[in-house]
């Protein structure tokens, strides 16, 4: 495959190497999750392309504190903690979405990374309202059991070799710092999405979880921020 040097964050993601539309990569997926996940056995699988995986298109998204992600991450990982990096990812990738897979983590996958990965498909969705169920970035997983089984199973990819806790007493500044920065960021990403895109504060949710033709969807006078996934993203 043709390497590309990737468009995406901040981050230095140069090894990405993009698919062909006709293949996108599909990987089997761990049961009993609320979104699509995988296991560290999948991901090592890929990572070291031992099943014929494309490791070097597939991107993980490390959602944790910097000073985590520092004390040790997966091999390849880039670092983004905040709906603004997302959606900078987002738009700065959306042509190739579809020849890309995603993988999201923190340290435990329970919180940073499904809230990050919520926040990246209601993106998808909003730009895609007219055309359900199109995707941008169909290709979406979450590492289940995070950084934390990861590690404990393969070491070896993590570089440094280490594994920082979020609790760790070490950080305590570190985390309050981070933890603050990190909130106020989604409130004022927040207030300022609805400030921008809604008129009315007070509008419904839209649920686009059941919808099956646009038809269904009336948009008017609806706040966009507002989307929620009641059930399994699809």
């Amino acid at each position: 495959m043709e390497q590309t040097a990737g468009p995406l964050p901040t981050d230095d993601v140069s090894h990405v190497v993009y698919l062909g539309e006709e293949a996108v990569p599909l990987f089997p997926l761990a049961e009993h999750c609320e979104l699509p996940s995988i296991s560290a056995d999948v991901l090592k699988s890929i990572l070291t392309e031992e099943q014929g995986y494309p490791a070097q298109s597939v991107v993980i998204v490390d959602s944790r504190h910097h000073f985590e992600y520092e004390g040790g991450h997966i091999k390849g990982a880039v670092n983004l903690r905040d709906p603004s990096a997302i959606e900078e990812f987002y738009s700065r990738n959306i042509n190739v979405g579809k020849q890309i897979a995603i993988v999201f983590h923190c340290e435990f996958s329970s919180s940073r990374a499904p809230k990050l990965f919520k926040h990246m498909r209601n993106l998808d969705r909003l730009a895609h309202m007219e055309t359900y169920p199109e995707l941008a970035f169909p290709n979406m997983f979450l590492l289940k059991g995070g950084y934390k089984a990861f590690f404990e199973l393969y070491s070896e990819l993590c570089v440094p070799r280490e594994y920082v806790k979020m609790s760790d007493p070490k950080f305590v500044d570190h985390l309050r710092v981070s933890s603050s920065s990190l909130k106020r960021s989604w409130n004022q990403r927040s207030k300022d999405f609805i400030d921008s895109h809604c008129g009315d504060h007070d509008a419904p949710l839209i649920d686009v979880s059941n919808v099956q033709q646009k038809e269904k969807v009336n948009t008017t006078r609806k706040c966009p921020i507002s989307l929620r996934f009641n059930q399994q993203v699809l």
